[in-house]
């Protein structure tokens, strides 16, 4: 290559790096020594038009099986009697190398250090997933970033918020910054550069131990330019009672640029929620901002409402809704700012107005909002409003999960027997849509004919009952036979169906309860032949005892 060609190459690369990295290079910035601008973050690899272009980055990742990153330290683990996070003994007679240590656990009220590396380095992926089925998991978990030895963290979110993840339902992000992949697999690119330290941490805000936390931070220890912006991300929350407009960012510090916005609504009131302004105050902006758009959906880079989800390279609305539809409707949306990135120089505040629509424009007082706005900027950052704990977190963005009236939830039940070896438990069914009874049921995974499992319920009061059943449907589950205290009770249930889905109430018959309860017993029998995958499993939602 000619000189001439070198140099544009090497431009080129420059340009598309500090780009990406959201650098903010002056004129007069002092590089290091040893290759310029080209060479300081030539380890970071923004696309396949610079993959063949060699820099000096040296590739890192931490995990739990290299917790440090270090050069050849990867899966030393030995077997660990103390180690009891799920799968920890599953490697014990295979030994060191085989898999010993993948996941870690977090116990309720505990935190764990993800990562601690020296740098200067980028971030360039992180893949976390975590148990979100366990109760208050999915708000529980609080991931934070702290960079160069701050005392205060540069990102403090609850994880799946952080991940594009609202209401604790897991939808599909296929987006250029972040992905969420069935059933709860997170990963994030946004690149994050560090001078000294990077240091990330993982909270358990919740009452249940989260047994299963797998995780992989890659990045690249590599020369970082003195103006690089630092990542950060902060989440808010409120009512439009309280506060329209919603600020979805404010009290921001110093030069940077705005990159990103997530949003958990929760929907209240039927009809058209969408019509309030994102606006954009910067630099000095007082009552009226310098950037001001024309609508909610205008800014997700939608048009005449969300009449479908969507997810695109920059820009989503994930979990199935309709405004006109019975309330409480969750929204999860979503828009990067990686093409059209707001600079500002001074200060930034970033809100949006709770408005709706019929038959003219409407102030929206009982909807809820939570958000995570994301933003490089030069450190040191104002001082970031104190995270809502976890039991405001829930009861903000979620409604009371609805019951069935006068329902005892199956998942609450007590199993007296079961099939030796069969897995049966809660199952968390948000991710599924509304209409179970306290969101939930008891997942049983059958795996053959004649699997069973038999519950104990407790009858207040003597005399014969109606015993009225809600179960699950869904296309993997088979053909149930009830009975009811040891006797048959003529029901017969197809758990088939090509969605999951509640059953409905189903009628089990007037029945004597016997020492104050019923033992009701549910076997497989069979299974549709358009059942798919494992074609036995069923779920049991609530039952409900009626005076006949």
């Amino acid at each position: 290559m000619n000189h001439q060609a070198h140099r544009a190459t090497v431009g080129l690369f420059t340009f598309i790096s500090l780009l990406f990295c959201q650098a903010v290079v002056p004129a007069n910035a002092q590089m290091p020594a040893g290759g310029g601008q080209a060479e300081a973050i030539g380890g970071l690899q923004p696309g396949l038009g610079s993959l063949p272009l060699l820099g000096q980055g040296r590739t890192r990742s931490v995990s739990a099986e290299n917790p440090t990153g270090e050069k050849g330290k990867g899966g030393l683990a030995i077997p660990d009697p103390s180690n009891q996070a799920a799968g920890a003994r599953a490697a014990d007679d295979l030994g060191q190398g085989w898999k010993v240590r993948p996941f870690i656990r977090i116990n309720a009220g505990q935190s764990a250090v993800l990562m601690d590396v020296k740098g200067p380095g980028i971030i360039q992926h992180i893949w976390l997933v975590e148990n979100i089925q366990a109760e208050n998991m999915s708000r529980g978990m609080v991931i934070r970033f702290y960079w160069d030895g701050e005392e205060t963290p540069s990102v403090e979110c609850p994880a799946l918020e952080f991940f594009a993840v609202g209401h604790g339902r897991v939808g599909p992000v296929n987006s250029l910054a972040v992905t969420v992949n069935p059933r709860n697999a997170l990963s994030c690119f946004w690149p994050m550069p560090f001078h000294q330290r990077a240091r990330v941490t993982l909270t358990n805000e919740g009452q249940a131990d989260n047994v299963l936390v797998a995780y992989q931070i890659t990045y690249v220890e590599t020369e970082v330019p003195a103006a690089a912006g630092k990542f950060h991300a902060q989440y808010r929350q409120a009512r439009t009672a309280d506060q329209n407009p919603y600020p979805i960012l404010d009290g921001v510090k110093g030069q940077g640029r705005y990159v990103g916005t997530f949003m958990a609504w929760t929907q209240i009131e039927k009809g058209w929620f969408g019509e309030g302004e994102v606006k954009f105050h910067m630099d000095g902006d007082d009552k009226f901002p310098t950037i001001c758009g024309t609508g909610t959906e205008d800014y997700f880079l939608a048009s005449f409402g969300f009449p479908q989800p969507y997810s695109t390279a920059y820009s989503g609305s994930v979990l199935p809704a309709n405004e006109n539809a019975d309330p409480p409707q969750r929204w999860s949306l979503y828009r990067w700012h990686i093409q059209d990135p707001i600079n500002f120089e001074k200060d930034l505040r970033v809100t949006i107005q709770a408005l709706g629509w019929g038959p003219k424009y409407r102030l929206l007082a009982k909807d809820m909002i939570a958000s995570v706005a994301y933003w490089y900027q030069s450190e040191p950052h104002a001082p970031f409003p104190k995270l809502p704990c976890l039991s405001e977190r829930i009861n903000l963005t979620e409604m009371e999960s609805a019951r069935i009236k006068g329902a005892l939830e199956c998942e609450n039940l007590k199993v007296v027997a079961s099939t030796p070896g069969m897995s049966v438990g809660p199952q968390t069914l948000t991710q599924f849509g509304n209409g179970w009874s306290n969101d939930a049921h008891l997942w049983v995974q059958a795996g053959k004919q004649d699997d069973f499992v038999e519950l104990e319920v407790p009858v207040a009061e003597p005399g014969a009952k109606r015993i009225v059943l809600h179960a699950t449907r869904a296309d993997d589950y088979g053909k149930l036979a009830i009975a009811v205290n040891g006797k048959d009770s003529g029901v017969k249930f197809d758990g088939y169906a090509k969605q999951a889905a509640p059953s409905g109430p189903l009628d089990l018959g007037v029945h004597e309860p016997k020492d104050g309860k019923f033992g009701l017993r549910f076997q497989v029998n069979g299974t549709n032949p358009e059942s798919t995958g494992t074609r036995y499993f069923f779920g049991l939602d609530a039952v409900v005892i009626e005076k006949p």
